[in-house]
C-alpha cells in the first residue's frame, strides 16, 4: 500500500497564504523611495518633507478612493510627486498634471521618465482656466485648494465636476479649520512655504462637502489622523 507524500507546506501557510508584499502602504513607501532618488538634491529634499507631511497611510486613503485605471487629473501637480507615486501604485491609470510653472512641468515630465512611467502628460496652466478634454475617471486636487481665492474656489469645484466622466470621483485633500491650533501650525508651515503675502483660505471640511453634494456629488469625508498635529482631512465626491 503507497501511501500520499506528506506534504511539505506548514498548516498555517495553507491556512494563510504568503502573498507578495505590494500592499499599497507597503509597495507606497517602495514609490517613495524611487521618486525621491528621481529627483534633484534640492527638489529631493523638498520631496522628503512632503512624503514625511502627507505619510503612505494618507495617501494609500487616496490610493483606494481613485479608480485603478483611466484618465486622473492632478490639479497643481508640481513636480509630479504624486502622479509618480499613484502612477506606480496602480500602473493602469493615464494620469495629467496641470500646473501654473513650466519649470514644474518639465520636471514631472522628467520624473516620469527616469522611472520608466508612460502614457502619462503634463500641462502648464492656471487650475482656474484649464483647457484639458473631459471625461476623466478621476480627479485629485492635494493641498491646493487652500491656495485658490476663496472668490474662485466654488467655480473651480464646478469646472472640475464638468471634466468628470459619468461615475467619476473628485477628491480633495485639505486642511480642515479644526482644532485651532492644528490649523495655526499648518498655517505658519505654509506660509513659511509660500511667504506671507499670498492669500490663503481654509475652509471647515463640512464646507468643502456641502460645496461637492451642491453640484450633485455623492460625497464622504474622512480625517486621516496623524503623529504631527495636522488636521487632514480627505473628502470625495462622486459624479452620478
Amino acid at each position: 500500500m503507497t501511501t500520499a507524500p506528506k506534504s511539505t507546506t506548514s498548516l498555517r501557510d495553507r491556512l494563510f497564504p504568503r502573498r507578495p508584499l505590494d500592499a499599497q502602504e507597503m509597495f507606497g513607501a517602495r514609490a517613495m523611495r524611487r521618486i525621491v532618488r528621481a529627483l534633484p538634491p534640492v527638489e529631493a529634499a523638498y520631496a522628503t518633507i512632503r512624503f514625511t507631511i502627507m505619510r503612505s497611510k494618507l495617501l494609500s486613503v487616496m490610493d483606494l478612493l481613485l479608480p485603478p485605471d483611466g484618465r486622473i487629473l492632478d490639479l497643481g501637480c508640481g513636480f509630479g510627486l504624486f502622479a509618480a507615486y499613484f502612477a506606480q501604485t496602480q500602473p493602469a491609470r493615464q494620469i495629467t498634471g496641470v500646473d501654473f510653472n513650466a519649470k514644474r512641468i518639465e520636471m514631472a515630465t522628467g520624473v516620469m521618465q527616469s522611472l520608466g512611467l508612460t502614457g502619462h502628460d503634463f500641462i502648464a496652466g492656471d487650475v482656474r482656466d484649464l483647457h484639458v478634454d473631459g471625461g476623466f475617471q478621476g480627479i485629485y486636487v492635494l493641498d491646493v485648494m487652500h491656495h485658490v481665492p476663496k472668490e474662485d474656489q466654488e467655480k473651480l469645484l464646478g469646472t472640475l465636476y464638468n471634466l468628470l466622466a459619468p461615475g467619476g470621483v473628485l477628491i480633495l485633500k485639505d486642511i480642515t479649520t479644526e482644532p485651532w491650533f492644528g490649523l495655526k501650525f499648518t498655517e505658519y508651515l505654509d506660509r513659511v512655504m509660500v511667504g506671507w503675502d499670498e492669500p490663503l483660505a481654509y475652509r471647515h471640511h463640512t464646507e468643502w462637502g456641502d460645496m461637492l453634494a451642491k453640484l450633485g456629488l455623492k460625497t464622504r469625508a474622512v480625517r486621516v489622523p496623524d503623529v504631527l498635529p495636522y488636521p487632514h482631512v480627505v473628502i470625495a465626491g462622486w459624479k452620478t
